[in-house]
């Protein structure tokens, strides 16, 4: 009984560590802090537990929101995405600073993989054009790399869309003020606005996922990234 019950706990340290090492942020502590602030409970303990447990670079944020090809799970904190995403850039009892170095951490190096991270775009988009000068005023700061990194994300789109006219617009109001970080970010856009294909991550793999858990009869082929 003494053996049982030693391997039962060892087979519970294990599953837990697995957990943690395949979601790197504590979803549980996210859809509580979520929770009580949909509650109607605002205020700068609540939204900074919030912040706090929100995902800080884009890794974490793949890990926990992506959608898994799996028929046993239930991609919970998929389904949530969005509704999180609204809440990070609706925090108004949080210090300004801090929010907007989260939100630019948080999209430095971040791709385009589906509808999670096109809303987080959206959301960003029109977070920038409200706080130009303090989100500016953090870009200055960062290494010429990671700059070009979050740029990159901003401007990636499958197509031609409204992304045009919101980089004009920014751009034409700060080229003078912000020129290095605007050639960055014109450099970004030339290349990456209606640049890319259909985000994917896996795309060499997508046949197989989806004949297995989505249509036996999906047929596709991978192209590489030609034109």
């Amino acid at each position: 009984m003494k053996r049982f019950f030693l391997t039962v706990l060892l087979f519970n340290m294990l599953l837990t560590t697995a957990i943690a090492q395949y979601i790197p942020v504590d979803t549980a502590r996210i859809n509580k802090a979520y929770n009580t602030l949909t509650k109607g409970n605002r205020t700068s303990e609540t939204e900074k537990e919030f912040l706090e447990a929100y995902p800080t670079t884009w890794f974490e944020f793949y890990m926990t929101y992506s959608y898994l090809y799996d028929d046993t799970n239930q991609n919970i904190m998929c389904d949530m995405c969005s509704e999180h995403i609204s809440t990070l850039f609706g925090l108004s009892h949080i210090n300004d600073t801090v929010l907007c170095q989260k939100i630019i951490n948080l999209s430095i190096g971040m791709k385009d993989s589906g509808e999670c991270t096109g809303v987080f775009q959206d959301y960003l988009i029109g977070y920038i054009l409200n706080h130009e000068n303090l989100v500016f005023d953090y870009l200055s700061k960062l290494r010429k790399g990671h700059l070009m990194e979050f740029w990159q994300f901003c401007w990636s789109t499958v197509t031609e869309c409204s992304r045009a006219a919101q980089f004009e617009e920014l751009y034409n109001r700060n080229k003078e003020k912000y020129p290095e970080i605007m050639e960055a970010s014109s450099i970004a856009f030339e290349n990456f606005y209606d640049g890319i294909n259909y985000p994917t991550l896996l795309p060499h793999k997508e046949e197989m996922y989806k004949r297995e858990f989505i249509n036996k009869n999906y047929n596709t082929i991978f192209d590489d990234y030609e034109k």
